[in-house]
């Protein structure tokens, strides 16, 4: 026997198991797809074939895109490799894997993603990459490691130094979960211009469910939250459960100038403890002005709500306050309403509603008719 003969049999064969195996590792570690780009020399604009694929005839359905470029839909999902050759049946022909179909597209897309398939030979897979994201807005890359053979670690690397160049965002290290600087930057404008018409029209909150249809994310993507997150040095807000409540909203100055208004009526009116009432006689605004100006200033802690619909100052509170502690530190610690009326000089009305916010405070008591001073000296 021919020893040479017997060599390059037995390595053929080691070598046919090795590859088998190493497909088997790509099987069960990788992503696998349903579809590919692929390209193919074929006259047909459709047609249906069988791919030997470790020499198991695979049933595929191809589609042509344009010469040479095909699509190949398998029946089930299976893992191939970049510029990977596989034969068909009958080992006539042969189609080159260039790459896995990774979302639905129409016809600008194919285009566009033809024209970067054709670069491809002189391009390399980190090219390819960045070429996907001005087609896809968004790349899981771990899925396409093992079909472009790249390291974790080396693409991370990569990935860093292309967004210190701003040309992507890292949305999530994990899943190396990446946009384009410029889709991110489209998105950050679009949540932008949504929380800018929120304050402007004072609307203090916003379901998850509301900017999801606005702006296309879905609530429970990665980068609907690490959107929202951006927004943290820009605009003043709290995250709850299923909707963002806008806390400091801004001023326009139509409502600064009603805010004004206000004052000057309460200001002229000597009214230290009013409701939206007194302000709608006293002056020429609408309900809901003068509602929205009053609510902004309780907010921003410069109004005190009293009752459902009294308000006061905050600084004329304070007064009331200080004079409380002093009449307590000089007169004792209990007071009755002729007291507390020459003490405030406010009419017997307005003496009942602060009275009873002081109660519901805690810093006052009710004994009878008298009010026992609790609050600290």
């Amino acid at each position: 026997m021919d020893n040479t003969f017997f060599f390059g049999k037995s390595f053929g064969v080691a070598f046919f198991f090795c590859l088998a195996f190493h497909r088997q590792l790509v099987y069960n570690k990788c992503m696998k797809f349903n579809s590919y780009f692929v390209e193919l020399d074929h006259h047909e604009p459709s047609f249906t074939g069988n791919l030997l694929i470790d020499d198991k005839p695979f049933p595929v359905n191809f589609k042509k895109i344009e010469d040479h470029l095909f699509i190949a839909f398998f029946k089930k999902q299976i893992q191939l490799l970049y510029q990977e050759k596989i034969s068909f049946k009958n080992k006539k022909k042969h189609i080159l894997i260039l790459l896995p179909v990774l979302s639905k597209y129409n016809r600008r897309k194919l285009n566009k993603i033809s024209h970067i398939i054709k670069k491809t030979n002189d391009m390399s897979e980190r090219d390819i990459i960045l070429g996907l994201l001005s087609i896809e807005k968004f790349l899981k890359l771990e899925r396409l490691l093992k079909f472009f053979s790249l390291e974790k670690q080396k693409i991370i690397d990569f990935l860093i130094e292309m967004e210190l160049a701003k040309k992507i965002k890292i949305i999530d290290f994990n899943s190396l979960y990446i946009i384009s600087y410029d889709h991110f930057q489209s998105y950050l404008k679009e949540l932008k211009s949504l929380f800018q018409y929120l304050y402007e029209n004072r609307i203090n909150t916003i379901k998850f469910s509301e900017i999801e249809s606005k702006i296309k994310i879905s609530q429970s993507s990665i980068f609907f939250k690490y959107l929202l997150s951006s927004f943290d040095n820009t605009f003043s807000f709290k995250i709850l459960k299923d909707k963002i409540l806008l806390q400091k909203v801004s001023l326009s100055e139509k409502e600064k100038k009603i805010i004004q208004v206000i004052e000057s009526i309460l200001k002229r009116n000597k009214l230290t403890v009013f409701s939206i009432e007194n302000i709608l006689k006293l002056g020429q605004l609408k309900y809901n002005e003068v509602n929205d100006s009053l609510w902004y200033l309780v907010e921003e802690g410069k109004l005190i709500q009293l009752n459902s619909n009294c308000f006061m100052f905050s600084t004329d509170f304070t007064k009331i306050l200080n004079r409380l502690k002093k009449y307590k530190r000089n007169q004792g610690e209990t007071i009755d309403i002729q007291s507390f009326r020459e003490l405030t000089f406010f009419n017997r009305k307005s003496i009942i509603i602060l009275l009873e916010y002081l109660d519901s405070q805690n810093i006052t008591q009710r004994i009878g008719n008298k009010r026992k001073i609790l609050v600290a000296v």
